[in-house]
């Protein structure tokens, strides 16, 4: 996920050297501004997801 986020956020700056509008800036605004922070947030969720369900797999063994 991250290096996805990553990925696009490299293509959106991309397309922002020729995509200089007002919808361009509320596109940023709305789909892009803070997503790899949320980003960074879901994989350490995931992340301990992963681990509770090991051990609850573990603890039913």
């Amino acid at each position: 996920m991250n290096d996805s986020t990553r990925e696009l956020m490299a293509a959106w700056e991309r397309v922002r050297e020729t995509w200089r509008d007002g919808k361009a800036d509320e596109f940023g605004r709305t789909y892009l501004m803070g997503l790899g922070e949320d980003v960074s947030r879901a994989v350490r969720v995931m992340d301990e997801l992963e681990r509770l369900f090991s051990k609850i797999h573990a603890d039913c063994e």
